[in-house]
Formats: structure tokens, sequence, C-alpha cells
């Protein structure tokens, strides 16, 4: 009876102390994201993808493993995509030819669940390296300049055209301003060939504040 109640005590202690080490969070920030690589039409350029900016929100739990290391996995909702550009040539018989730019700008709604490996490299400095799926909610384009028909330009829904799920490398370093509020700088590599052409790349910077 003595050592099954030194057992349960054991065990309550062990419990108690796995419990303070692991800390939840909430975190907040912006985001620089682009699509990858251009889009070339025998040699040619024909679609330029460049940045946007976007942000993400969520939360995170920190599952300590020694003094120095931890597991953190998070639950993130990210607005993220690209802007593009592509010139063209248009000619109608014997009109003179049209030459322009469209411009567009793609917004993804995205449930991301990165997962962290987490090392203190000095005294509240940290890098984490991990893996991140994702799965894009809704899918946006804006036709910002369409030379040749300006009655295109606006928003449209293009969730039913393209691939949602995504999958990609994380990188990044991390600063405990306090015991509470850390700034984190995050690269996503994204490993799956969407839409049979285009990859992710995401930048982020942001706070999270431990509960």
């Amino acid at each position: 009876m003595k050592k099954t109640n030194l057992l349960i005590a054991l065990l309550l202690c062990f419990t108690a102390s796995a419990q303070l080490d692991n800390t939840f969070g909430i975190k907040a920030g912006t985001n620089y994201s682009q699509f990858r690589p251009d889009i070339e039409f025998y040699g040619e350029k024909v679609l330029d993808f460049q940045g946007k900016i976007g942000y993400y929100i969520g939360g995170f739990f920190n599952i300590r493993i020694s003094d120095k290391t931890s597991i953190r996995p998070e639950l993130l909702l990210a607005n993220q995509g690209t802007k593009t550009s592509s010139e063209f040539y248009m000619e109608f018989f014997d009109d003179d030819p049209m030459v322009g730019k469209v411009v567009t700008k793609v917004n993804e709604l995205m449930i991301l669940v990165p997962v962290n490996f987490r090392i203190e490299l000095v005294e509240r400095l940290y890098l984490e390296l991990g893996m991140q799926p994702g799965y894009a909610v809704k899918r946006t384009e804006v036709a910002k300049k369409v030379p040749f028909d300006p009655s295109l330009e606006g928003e449209k829904d293009t969730y039913s055209d393209f691939d949602r799920f995504d999958f990609g490398l994380n990188g990044g370093l991390g600063f405990d301003l306090t015991n509470q509020l850390e700034l984190n700088l995050r690269y996503n590599y994204g490993l799956i060939e969407r839409d049979n052409t285009i990859k992710t790349s995401v930048i982020s910077l942001g706070l999270g504040f431990k509960i």
C-alpha cells in the first residue's frame, strides 16, 4: 500500500513538473510570400512571380524535452500568395499591335500546422527546424491591371481550379524578449509542386506570447 501511494505521489509530481515546463501561447505577425519558379515558354519568361505581404495568427504548444531543446507544434491561419506580371503582344489583322502588361495578386487563406524542433544556441536565442503541412481554404485572384480588357479587372474566386494541399520545410531563429514575449523569424520552403508548376516560399516575422 505504501509503495502504491509512493508511486502515485511520484506520478503526480512528474505530471505537475511536466505541466510547468510545457507552455501554451498565441502568436501573430506578417509574412512575405511568393510562388516559384517563374513560368517560361520555349525559353521566354511568360509569367513573373513577385512577393506580396500578408499576415498570420494562431497558437502554439511548446513541449519541453530538455533544458535547451523542445518540440513546438503550432496551428496558424495565414494570408499568403504571390503577385504576378506577364507581358503580352496581341495583333489583330491590320490593326496596330497591342503591347502591355497584366498585373495580378493571388491571395490564399491557409491553415498551417508547423511542427518545429527548437534548440537554444545561447541564452534567449534559439534555432528552429521542422516541417509544415498546409491546406488552402480559399484562393482569390485580384486582376489589378488588364490593358486589353479593363472589365476583367477585380477579384474572382479560383478555389476549384488549384491544388489545395501544401507541404514544406521550416528554418528560423527566435529570441525571448522577456519570459513571456518572443520574437520569431522563419522561412518556409515549399516542396510540393502545386498545379503541376508552382512551389511556395514564405518569410514570416512576428511575436509570440506565452500564456
